[in-house]
């Protein structure tokens, strides 16, 4: 296992480096990243800014805003938040996604167990302690090789993170809470000892690695300049970030337990000329193909059932099933 450390807090470089080892990387080793950021709210690659950021109080705070290239809904971090990512070598990825998200999970948990503190994986990629949501865990898939991450919440600024996300009112009622605020809560409440957040993440480092093989890499000059170029086309472009939302003449959404689905089409003389889905669902591949297979098809029930059937959906929308993508366009 390869372990990569930088003292960068950008957000857009940590997923232009992850980007890289998807596309780049030569070797078949494992690679875990261990990062921080300042101030941030992180996309994920669904989700249309003004409806989940309150995007003038993020700007007024300095806030950087990001997309990432996985679902799962918005997240905040800032200084006091441990982002981690495990990036598995080329295999068959259909059958080592679940098992690599289980077996991020289960490191994590182990490694927070180990230190006392009674977390445990719930949910579709939530990791709760008493409840509460201390960290959220999300995939994608390019190149073979498949990327789960993830976040900390140890020290962070509760109340900026429930001030800056917008608050979804199906998922707050479906989890019986008031406020994004309530659901959450910060692992420096249960270490049992006044550890500052880089002692805390030695710690977590150690429980992590304890029975791993692992090595420091150090990213190449060569390796630097293609992040570097990664970052100023995709995450670190405001028009990868803010510049996606879609024209449309229909919209809807709902909530399932496999995430929330928002469908915008424009429909042109009973044809679908654009589609956009969003939402915070765990797809791991990119949406834009599903989108492109309902394009230019009669807007009726019976042609979107019949272009459904022909695809796997799952790669797409998780665990969203086809009846209820249906369900979304024409209830």
């Amino acid at each position: 296992m390869l372990y990569i450390e930088t003292d960068n807090r950008d957000a857009a470089f940590h997923f232009s480096v992850e980007e890289h080892i998807m596309r780049s990387f030569t070797s078949d080793e494992p690679v875990v990243m261990i990062w921080r950021t300042r101030p941030c709210v992180m996309l994920d690659n669904y989700q249309i800014p003004d409806a989940e950021i309150d995007m003038m109080y993020a700007k007024e705070a300095g806030i950087q805003v990001v997309r990432r290239s996985s679902g799962g809904g918005a997240i905040f971090t800032d200084s006091g938040t441990l982002l981690f990512t495990m990036i598995l070598p080329p295999a068959d990825v259909r059958y080592l996604q679940q098992i690599a998200k289980e077996m991020i999970a289960g490191l994590v948990v182990g490694a927070l167990n180990h230190m006392g503190i009674p977390a445990k994986a719930e949910g579709r990629n939530d990791i709760l302690i008493e409840g509460k949501k201390v960290s959220g865990m999300a995939q994608y898939v390019r190149h073979g090789r498949i990327c789960t991450h993830g976040s900390l919440l140890y020290s962070a600024d509760l109340e900026t993170l429930a001030r800056v996300l917008r608050a979804d009112s199906d998922k707050i009622r479906s989890k019986a809470v008031s406020s994004v605020r309530s659901r959450v809560t910060n692992l420096m409440e249960y270490t049992g000892a006044a550890y500052s957040i880089l002692e805390f993440k030695e710690l977590l480092k150690r429980n992590l690695f304890a029975d791993q093989q692992v090595r420091n890499y150090e990213l190449s000059h060569t390796e630097l300049a293609q992040v570097d170029q990664i970052y100023h086309d995709q995450y670190g472009n405001p028009s990868w970030t803010i510049g996606r939302t879609p024209r449309f003449s229909f919209r809807n959404s709902k909530r399932f337990a496999g995430g929330k689905v928002e469908v915008f089409l424009d429909v042109r003389k009973g044809e679908v000329a654009s589609c956009s889905i969003c939402g915070d669902f765990l797809g791991t591949v990119p949406i834009r193909h599903l989108e492109e297979h309902l394009e230019r098809r009669a807007f009726l029930y019976q042609s979107f059932d019949s272009a459904l059937s022909e695809i796997s959906l799952a790669p797409f929308l998780g665990d969203i099933t086809k009846d209820q993508l249906l369900s979304c366009l024409f209830e």
